[in-house]
């Protein structure tokens, strides 16, 4: 049965070679890859190794996110690409910083010592670890997005535009095999932070991805039903 999905999958591939060139040159030069795997195996990847990246494939994952729709296509977005070592470990430092003194209160370090065998103990666990070792990951990418400038919304970032570009980033990164996993706990440090990468003013440095080789294994999350989470017609009304 292998043999036979193998040699299905080489005859598919020799169609659309031959049918859609333009289409298929590796995909646009990524890996070719289901779409839907991506969807459905794109976790939160917290725990990265340090291996290092090569910058092609870092760059082609941003150009994936390039390709997202933003308002009025204005694509406002700067993806700040950081892999120096000194750089990262400022990054980590403060990151750690700002994880104890504004998310791990003792609310959640007395969940974690009560219920440690929850869904939502494991995934805290794995929030500790980036805590302490996000500046091991071999790439931190700074998706930063401009500041609206007319006067209903001035200083606001377009986030609406940078949240699909991120999404894209995250699934394209898959699709090489990595992982990423999506924080904004470094705005608690975020002047800092931009001072040291000098992110002028008029942008948001909005989302901060580590990127690299995942140390766990890909896998469908958790997820509530679709059906739970629908509503047909009018709110609170569900078929």
């Amino acid at each position: 049965m292998a043999a036979v999905e193998r040699l299905s999958r080489g005859l598919l591939t020799l169609r659309l070679a031959f049918s859609k060139p333009d289409k298929l040159l590796l995909m646009y030069g990524h890996p070719d890859f289901d779409l839907f795997e991506a969807i459905y195996t794109t976790r939160a990847m917290r725990r990265l190794k340090p291996d290092p990246l090569p910058r092609d494939t870092v760059m082609k994952i941003i150009e994936a996110a390039t390709m997202a729709p933003s308002n009025s296509n204005r694509q406002p977005w700067i993806f700040v690409v950081v892999s120096a070592a000194e750089t990262r470990h400022f990054v980590g430092q403060r990151y750690k910083q700002a994880w104890e003194e504004h998310y791990f209160a003792a609310n959640k370090r007395r969940f974690l010592e009560t219920h440690p065998d929850t869904p939502e103990a494991k995934n805290l666990r794995s929030a500790i670890y980036l805590a302490n070792h996000i500046g091991e990951a071999p790439v931190l990418i700074f998706a930063c997005v401009k500041r609206y400038r007319d006067e209903s919304r001035a200083g606001q970032p377009m986030v609406g535009s940078l949240y699909p570009a991120v999404q894209n980033l995250c699934l394209a990164a898959r699709a090489h095999g990595l992982g990423t996993a999506i924080t904004g706990l470094h705005k608690h440090f975020e002047d800092e932070l931009n001072r040291r990468l000098k992110v002028p003013p008029e942008y948001a440095n909005e989302i901060l991805v580590p990127l690299g080789y995942p140390m766990g294994h890909w896998g469908r999350p958790a997820r509530k039903p679709a059906r739970e989470v629908t509503f047909i017609e009018q709110w609170g009304i569900r078929e």
